[in-house]
């Protein structure tokens, strides 16, 4: 394996932490979940009547979330720029995109553990003989 052979996966790497999303259930056996949400979140959702979208959070509410939606995934819908309102009880899926700022600074150490493996395990250790 070259170094060559990295580029792709510490690429992976890259792009999964720093973006990643997260999938929550609103309601965990019985009681709302905190779903820690606020405005400029990307998130798709499922509401309790099967109805899928993908949109931008502009605004949240005591009882609704407002927002636009993106470029729509499989099975949505809603063209792109069309205003939504979800009832926080008619939820039930979401998932949430965000930067994430900690797996963000975790990559650069995943790289440096990956090369310092890679050399440790390919490099022919030379013993110099008398």
């Amino acid at each position: 394996m070259s170094i060559r052979d990295l580029w792709p996966m510490l690429l992976l790497a890259v792009a999964g932490g720093c973006n990643a999303p997260r999938a929550v259930a609103p309601v965990d056996e019985g009681e709302l979940t905190h779903l820690r949400l606020k405005p400029g979140d990307e998130i798709r959702v499922v509401t309790r009547q099967r109805q899928r979208m993908s949109f931008e959070i502009v605004e949240l509410r005591p009882n609704e979330m407002v927002g636009v939606t993106r470029k729509p995934a499989a099975h949505e819908t809603l063209p792109k720029g069309t205003a939504v309102t979800v009832l926080y009880d008619d939820l039930a899926f979401v998932v949430v995109k965000r930067f994430s700022a900690g797996r963000t600074a975790a990559v650069p150490f995943l790289v440096l553990g990956l090369a310092a493996g890679y050399v440790l395990t390919a490099t022919p250790v030379v013993v110099p003989g008398p």
